[in-house]
């Protein structure tokens, strides 16, 4: 190969995110307001939100069908939106269990049936990356869970996850550019207590997006952004493009 071909920057191509919280904190909101979104639903969460969606996904060939039809037609739309990770899980296991004769994802033992559905995530992985060469930007929305991590440095503490077995977790992880943590901003205020005296009180304040790894939440980001940014996507794509 020719020298000429080193490059100093890689091509810049539409970031790949994925983003989780609590039920009810306005993730799918959140996704709505990116530019052109399409819905794959694996979860009937859109309530009143209006964005083009594919009728719900049942299946896992449900899925695939959806984001090959992206695929192979031209269109206009610019995001994808996979509503969400943890309901689509189930639909992967089903699928595997079907394939394999298997009455459960824990039938084989050992953990075995959770490394044999991540060639399915692979599968889902490979539509993911064909839709961000045409030109997509990859919201995957998820659910939280506090797990324990054992840490091999200090003692193991509870921290808010993506509500995923944690194999298929560190695949989706491994994959995306960014995975911000949706949550309350918390701060503190002075009430009075007993006796009168006035004590410290933590309360939740306006929403945010974390954006790197604490204790408290797993998050990463390849954009060097501040550790928390505004819940609004236009302030975060904003500081993506700095």
């Amino acid at each position: 190969m020719s020298l000429a071909n080193i490059r100093k920057k890689a091509k810049q191509k539409p970031p790949r995110i994925v983003l989780y919280g609590g039920a009810g904190i306005g993730k799918t909101f959140f996704a709505a307001s990116m530019n052109k979104p399409i819905f794959v639903l694996t979860e009937d969460g859109m309530g009143k939100i209006e964005a083009d969606h594919f009728p719900l996904a049942t299946s896992f060939e449900d899925v695939l069908k959806n984001l090959q039809s992206l695929i192979d037609n031209d269109n206009d739309y610019k995001t994808l939106v996979i509503d969400s990770l943890d309901w689509l899980e189930p639909l992967i296991w089903d699928k595997a269990c079907q394939d394999n004769n298997w009455k459960s994802i824990e039938q084989p033992g050992y953990g075995k049936g959770y490394v044999e559905v991540l060639k399915y995530w692979r599968e889902y992985i490979s539509l993911l990356n064909q839709l961000r060469e045409k030109g997509y930007t990859i919201m995957q929305i998820a659910h939280n869970q506090i797990k324990r991590f054992e840490s091999p440095e200090i003692e193991a503490y509870d921290r808010h996850e993506l509500k995923l077995h944690r194999k298929a977790a560190d695949l989706i992880l491994e994959h995306s550019d960014c995975c911000f943590f949706a949550n309350f901003k918390l701060g503190t205020v002075q009430v009075k207590g007993k006796g009168g005296n006035m004590t410290t009180k933590a309360v939740a304040g306006d929403r945010v997006v974390y954006t790197v790894e604490k204790p408290a939440y797993l998050a990463k980001n390849r954009y060097a952004l501040p550790e928390s940014l505004p819940f609004d996507w236009e302030t975060v794509r904003a500081e993506m493009l700095k």
